[in-house]
């Protein structure tokens, strides 16, 4: 398994990635990227050592050495459960603020290569191909991403009919030995920080976007590859103290621009194959595989929240009035037991498809709808815990230290037997949570991270079991009649 200063060493490898109109010359030691990668280097450390007691890893089957569990194949709810592990351990380490860890984009290339066979429809050798890159990915312990949504151009039309010339990826040469890509794709969340890319398609393509139906792996230094990220949250963090979250746990997101970027064959899985492309998400595991990922570092971010929100009234001696109780209970805790129920219906009854088991389908996309719901409620209800706590703090951490404003800052900004930097300190923390720029990117993630609402609604109608709704609703309506008719009331 991999260690961490590797990792962070694997990502000096000469990337292209611009900020404020300028090249980023080492991301590992930028103030808008080192605190995530710092972080994430960290976790692979701690994975490392956990895998000693086997909890997290499971044996290669070619090697026989031990490997992460975000590779795990489940063929079992007991795999699943394993898998379940693995994702909290990986959401721990950023208090499920960080949502394309490694393990998530490794759920969809492990659903991907448990089912080959859809990809072996255009020929067995990109089934070969998804196969062994991902035997590469987990016996190297690789932290992909993905981009898999094209720029919001003309969402009427379809790819191949865009005003705008290659403006998404469209293959523009085929070599003996690859294809060459042009044009760009969002949103490359962790792109900045990863090792590598999976670029394809989760919008539907239509006939006639054959140029543009592809799934292939970049590796974020592949000459005339640029990564664009948006605005850091990190770089705008005054210290850690006063922004503890937007200083650590900014993963970024990006732009991927591709100047004729050369893929070799190998790294193709589906080429030019409009059916395919629709296909690789949900007649594989991996969307079911991914999303449950997702909902399990969801409840752990909803078990933050609900740390934070009961700390804060502990602090203001206010958590053993019953208004607040009623309030942390029902709009915060209820929540959070609701949402793990949830996940572990999707475990304990795996949706088999041959030799796969896959997340209950009925489950992850039920959380899923919820889960773009619930996070208003949640980031509301923190709001109302704090109340004018948030708009009542020090400007920054020189208050305490300043000898101008000290005794003053230490005075007025106690609690009820609290120190007044004990205080502010979280207060500080649930801001960066719930009302910092950092913040709303984290409402933005949740609630469109997956899809837009109709579309997750949808998934949520189709996997949902109709027929034994239906069934009673019938023996109901079989029970009883019109005055008059069979004798009123049956049996």
């Amino acid at each position: 398994m991999r260690h961490g200063e590797a990792y962070v060493a694997s990502l000096r490898d000469g990337r292209a990635v611009f900020l404020d109109g300028a090249p980023v010359d080492d991301v590992t030691v930028h103030p808008a990227f080192r605190g995530a990668i710092a972080r994430i280097a960290a976790v692979y450390d701690r994975a490392r050592d956990a895998a000693r007691n086997g909890d997290l890893t499971s044996a290669d089957p070619l090697t026989g050495e031990r490997v992460s569990n975000m590779w795990l194949i489940p063929k079992s709810a007991d795999d699943l459960r394993a898998r379940r592990r693995l994702h909290r351990f990986w959401a721990e380490g950023s208090y499920g603020l960080m949502g394309r860890t490694p393990d998530h984009v490794a759920s969809f290339i492990t659903g991907f290569a448990a089912s080959r066979d859809v990809f072996d429809r255009a020929g067995q050798r990109y089934g070969d191909h998804v196969v062994r890159f991902y035997e590469r990915a987990r016996r190297e312990d690789l932290y992909l991403t993905y981009v898999i949504v094209p720029p919001q151009v003309d969402r009427s039309k379809p790819a191949h009919q865009q005003p705008v010339r290659d403006v998404y990826p469209t293959v523009v040469k085929e070599r003996d030995d690859g294809i060459v890509l042009r044009g760009a794709q969002m949103i490359g969340t962790s792109a900045v920080i990863a090792d590598g890319i999976l670029l394809t398609y989760i919008v539907p393509l239509e006939p006639g976007d054959e140029d543009h139906a592809i799934s292939v792996f970049l590796p974020c230094n592949a000459p005339g590859l640029r990564l664009y990220p948006r605005r850091p949250y990190a770089t705008m963090a005054t210290s850690v103290y006063d922004y503890p979250l937007s200083s650590r746990f900014d993963e970024t997101d990006s732009l991927v621009v591709l100047r004729d970027v050369f893929v070799p064959w190998e790294h193709v899985f589906v080429y030019r194959d409009v059916r395919l492309v629709n296909a690789q998400f949900f007649e594989t595991g991996s969307h079911l595989l991914g999303n449950f990922q997702a909902l399990v570092r969801f409840v752990l971010k909803l078990q933050f929240a609900a740390g934070l929100a009961k700390r804060l009234a502990d602090l203001h001696n206010i958590a053993s009035l019953p208004p607040v109780q009623a309030h942390l209970g029902g709009e915060i805790a209820a929540y959070v037991t609701a949402m793990a129920a949830i996940v572990d219906g999707a475990e304990s009854a795996p949706w088999m498809r041959g030799a796969l088991a896959r997340p209950n389908p009925q489950f992850v996309y039920a959380g899923m709808c919820l889960q773009r719901r619930w996070v208003v409620d949640l980031m509301r209800a923190l709001r109302e815990v704090a109340g004018g706590a948030f708009l009542s703090v020090p400007s920054s951490d020189r208050s305490f230290t300043s000898p101008e404003t000290g005794a003053d800052t230490r005075q007025y900004y106690q609690s009820a037997g609290v120190a007044a930097e004990e205080r502010i300190k979280l207060v500080k923390l649930m801001w960066d949570f719930v009302g910092t720029e950092f913040a709303g990117r984290q409402l933005q993630y949740e609630m469109f991270y997956s899809a837009a609402r109709h579309v997750v609604d949808a998934r949520a109608f189709r996997f949902f079991d109709w027929a034994e709704s239906q069934r009673l609703v019938e023996a109901c309506l079989a029970e009883y009649d019109l005055p008059g008719h069979d004798g009123g009331v049956k049996g």
